[in-house]
């Protein structure tokens, strides 16, 4: 992948929140930085980086699709209520992928944060 202004600019707004950010996040982030891009120039590039297994899609019911910079295994938790995206750790986690022909997966928790519990 050759260097771009541009993806790196997205690469680096991806990586610097732990938000699991959809594109109009990102977009708004990268016009601080690069005022002109569009919107077509972050999908694209935020495609390109997920394609060379720099970022991680992340696929929530109901909402935008999210990306994360952390590309290691791992789980997610979102949050039915405001709607929080968060890492959980896979020591916490049991998964058997033993399966003839999967290379991947994609786990999904869905509930209520510990914020969200917390205030009712």
């Amino acid at each position: 992948m050759r260097f771009s202004r541009q993806r790196e600019a997205v690469y680096n707004v991806v990586c610097s929140t732990k938000c699991h950010p959809d594109a109009s996040y990102v977009y708004e982030q990268v016009r601080k930085v690069i005022p002109n891009i569009s919107l077509g120039t972050v999908y694209r590039n935020l495609s390109e980086l997920c394609e060379a297994g720099r970022l991680v899609r992340v696929s929530v019911e109901g909402s935008a699709e999210r990306f994360d910079a952390y590309c290691a295994p791992h789980v997610h938790h979102v949050c039915k209520t405001c709607g929080a995206v968060t890492d959980l750790p896979m020591e916490k986690i049991a998964i058997s992928h033993d399966i003839q022909g999967v290379d991947h997966y994609q786990v999904t928790f869905y509930g209520t944060c510990e914020s969200c519990r917390n205030q009712n």
